[in-house]
């Protein structure tokens, strides 16, 4: 039995953004048909060292084939000069079962990641958004605004970060990669969320980056980063204000997510009150409707979101002779 690998050189080399954004519509169109089957990802915390791992199985029905990425997220890694997360992808055949390919997971999580903000600022952002700010300056954050250049004519990215090499990085990220916006450092978060468009916070941070009484009319608010039912990014008044709130997925997502689970336990909102960016995708449920309306959107990311991406990659490395392809074994007679 044959396995392709795929090292993150090779994901680069057969997937951009724009087929990113594009490939996310298709995942949630599937979400939204009932093709994937729902609510299989899981969460394993370890006391010590501090991290988690993160399962995210993914299953297309009709042989569609299936999959798992397992994303490890070490908190004292960067301590030892380490990244904080690393990840895997495994694909299997839809009507054998058989292992197919394994590609390194972090770029194409952080890729897809963009690109669900992506996708989600073609329904949900002013169609003349024109400022951006970005909260953190990791690799999310990097791909986040790659991403939101692509569907909306920004002309300024003002960028808060936690310290001076993290933004000099991100700066220096901005120009080798042809970001065509103007990028400028500000001193708070608060500063860069008065005059932005669209807010994407994109951090680490267990407590509220983007205050709600900061955003101005209109604005649309993505929280990208914390990943926990107790953490969130963006304060409860933001999430108030907002006329729409959407998640990627209530059935995979909902549980970890601190942004709206907190929110719903103060009685700010209800889980009825939560749409899914596949109902609007499908136009079940309106995206925006006024051009004052603030609206948040909270990603986790959707294991079907990584299935289709990490699908195609595999589809494109085959036809391109791309990845190393090993015997494994397995075969009975």
């Amino acid at each position: 039995m044959e396995l392709r690998i795929l090292s993150e050189a090779d994901v680069r080399r057969v997937i951009d953004m724009d087929t990113a954004i594009d490939l996310q519509a298709k995942a949630f169109a599937r979400l939204a048909a009932g093709e994937a089957v729902e609510g299989l990802r899981s969460f394993a915390l370890s006391g010590d060292p501090p991290g988690a791992a993160i399962f995210n199985p993914a299953f297309l029905t009709g042989g569609g084939g299936f999959g798992v990425k397992v994303v490890a997220d070490y908190y004292r890694n960067e301590e030892a000069g380490l990244p904080r997360m690393s990840a895997l992808v495994a694909l299997f055949d839809g009507g054998t079962g058989h292992p197919r390919t394994v590609m390194e997971g972090g770029h194409l999580t952080d890729l897809r990641t963009g690109a669900g903000t992506g996708l989600a600022a073609r329904h949900l952002a002013r169609a003349d958004a024109a400022t951006a700010a970005v909260i953190g300056a990791g690799r999310v954050a990097r791909n986040q605004i790659a991403a939101l250049t692509r569907v909306r004519p920004l002309r300024r990215i003002l960028l808060a970060a936690r310290g001076e090499a993290r933004a000099r990085g991100f700066l220096a990220w901005a120009r080798e990669a042809g970001i065509g916006a103007e990028v400028a450092r500000v001193e708070t978060p608060a500063r860069a969320v008065a005059e932005a468009d669209v807010v994407v916070a994109a951090t680490t941070s267990t407590r509220p980056v983007v205050a709600g009484d900061d955003l101005k009319p209109g604005a649309l608010v993505v929280a990208a980063g914390a990943h926990a039912p107790q953490a969130r990014e963006v304060d409860s008044r933001a999430v108030a204000r907002a006329a729409k709130r959407v998640i990627d997925s209530r059935a995979d997502s909902l549980e970890a997510a601190g942004d709206l689970l907190i929110p719903i336990e103060e009685g700010i909102l209800t889980r009825a009150d939560v749409a899914e960016i596949a109902e609007i995708l499908s136009g079940a449920l309106p995206g925006r409707e006024s051009e004052d309306e603030i609206v948040f959107y909270k990603s986790l990311g959707v294991p079907i979101q990584d299935l289709v991406t990490a699908q195609h990659v595999e589809a494109e490395a085959r036809a391109r002779g791309i990845g190393t392809v090993v015997e494994i074994g397995g075969d009975h007679d």
